[in-house]
């Protein structure tokens, strides 16, 4: 299965095919804008009023070498400054496109990723902004997260999984970097949402957000 590898595109009316991704999930510079229906129910317009600056450094996705495979854990919430938030496996349509939940305070996780609590790769969760209908979405708080926060995925059977942030990057949808969604190299949580402009006759945001996290460190 191909790997996500651009920004988050616009479906049209969000009456019609609200929260689903439409931008496709395939490989970097084949089909750009695979996220861009993230940012596509907008309307809140709370969002779009200044740009989330970069801080941080953002991990890279090298490959580690013999380092054993950890058994991870099937998330089912993210929990970001003590808001606890459902996370479904997603994956791709028969387009290649990524679909996300519908409603805004449930986020994916894409599930050809790595498990969380994994030795190697990307866990990648994305999730919508808001919605004209429900308001702010889940992950609209990722605009705010700063260096050093905790974020804990909690796994279907009760294991949680920690993560510090260590940076955040706003990227124009076509400039995603084609390794976010890397399967392997060092471990990393990747949080994706949109941000920046938001268009009102394509009815889209023109940014992602994403936020880049590492293993916690266990005492």
């Amino acid at each position: 299965m191909t790997a996500p590898a651009a920004g988050l595109d616009s479906p049209g009316d969000d009456t019609a095919r609200s929260g689903h991704a439409r931008g496709g999930v395939r490989r970097w510079r084949v089909l750009a804008g695979v996220l861009g229906a993230v940012c596509v129910l907008a309307g809140v317009l709370l969002l779009v009023a200044r740009p989330a600056h970069d801080v941080g450094t953002v991990p890279v996705a090298a490959p580690v070498a013999g380092v054993p495979v950890a058994p991870g854990v099937v998330p089912a919430t993210v929990t970001i400054r003590g808001v606890d938030t459902p996370a479904v496996p997603v994956s791709t349509a028969p387009d290649g496109s990524l679909t996300l939940p519908e409603h805004p305070t449930t986020v994916g996780w894409w599930s050809p990723g790595a498990l969380p609590g994994s030795a190697t790769g990307s866990v990648v969760l994305a999730g919508h902004v808001d919605s004209r209908v429900a308001g702010l979405g889940a992950f609209a708080v990722l605009r705010d997260l700063r260096v050093g926060e905790r974020v804990t995925v909690r796994g279907a059977d009760g294991r949680d999984v920690g993560y510090e942030v260590v940076a955040r990057r706003e990227y124009r949808k076509a400039e995603l970097p084609p390794g976010t969604f890397a399967r392997d190299g060092a471990p990393r949580l990747v949080l994706i949402t949109c941000g920046g402009r938001f268009d009102p006759v394509a009815r889209s945001y023109d940014d992602n957000v994403v936020v880049f996290a590492t293993p916690a460190q266990t005492s």
